[in-house]
């Protein structure tokens, strides 16, 4: 079921892991989180990052989501586990597991999962994706550019040498649509070096950022973050380059 690629990816991440947690504190983000959702999808979304503050819930959060991930990923390759809907950590908290990390939508219409559920929908429309239990996880991962969680974005750019080491992984490469919902996270030249795709486009409007990137094989979609006032025009017109891309 596993991909080659994904399988390295994440084996890698493991190994740094294990380094970076011998030599930094326990609590710290995990600067080779994998992400979620499906590794076999054609589609890779990277948010700006996760959207909760560290010290939430004890750090229950920090420690599903981001320390541990890595290892979660090992455990469903090395046992052969298939996407499912059960609950990985015996907890009251509403994480579910790395494939589906939650079954209902978080927060009102605005919320980023549902501009994910508007997005895919558009980009896939040939199949009917039901909106109950986030089931647009089921065709894409999803992953952030910046490794550090926050409620209210900290950072201008990425700069985390251990991060861009990472997300240049062939994995993440081997992508036919990528969607940099991130802002101005990475600028032009950080998108060559990470992604090895040159700008082809830029369809940028106020307030809603538009870049393309490509390779003739393969797309980069640089947007602003996919949360709140988002436009449903705007969505559409991602669609419609990132459909060139899956056919």
């Amino acid at each position: 079921m596993y991909k080659k690629y994904f399988k390295e990816l994440v084996n890698s991440a493991v190994e740094s892991s294990n380094s970076f947690y011998s030599n930094n504190l326990k609590n710290e983000p995990n600067p080779f989180y994998v992400g979620f959702g499906n590794p076999n999808s054609n589609i890779l979304i990277f948010g700006k990052e996760q959207g909760y503050d560290v010290n939430e819930h004890n750090n229950e959060i920090l420690l599903y989501e981001s320390i541990n991930n890595p290892y979660e990923w090992k455990n469903y390759i090395d046992n052969n586990i298939l996407p499912n809907k059960n609950k990985f950590y015996d907890t009251k908290l509403n994480y579910v597991n790395a494939f589906r990390p939650y079954m209902v939508k978080m927060g009102g219409g605005g919320h980023t999962y549902n501009k994910y559920h508007t997005l895919i929908s558009n980009i896939l429309d040939n199949i009917q994706i039901d909106k109950n239990e986030n089931k647009f996880f089921d065709h894409v991962f999803i992953s952030e550019v910046n490794h550090k969680p926050s409620k209210l974005s900290q950072i201008n750019s990425l700069s985390n040498y251990y991060r861009i080491e990472f997300l240049k992984n062939d994995y993440y490469n081997s992508f036919n649509v990528i969607i940099c919902a991130c802002g101005n996270y990475l600028n032009d030249n950080q998108v060559y070096e990470i992604f090895n795709l040159k700008l082809i486009n830029d369809y940028s409007k106020p307030n809603e950022r538009f870049k393309v990137y490509s390779d003739g094989k393969r797309v980069l979609i640089n947007t602003r973050q996919l949360s709140m006032n988002i436009k449903n025009d705007y969505l559409k017109r991602i669609s419609l380059v990132a459909k060139e891309y899956l056919k």
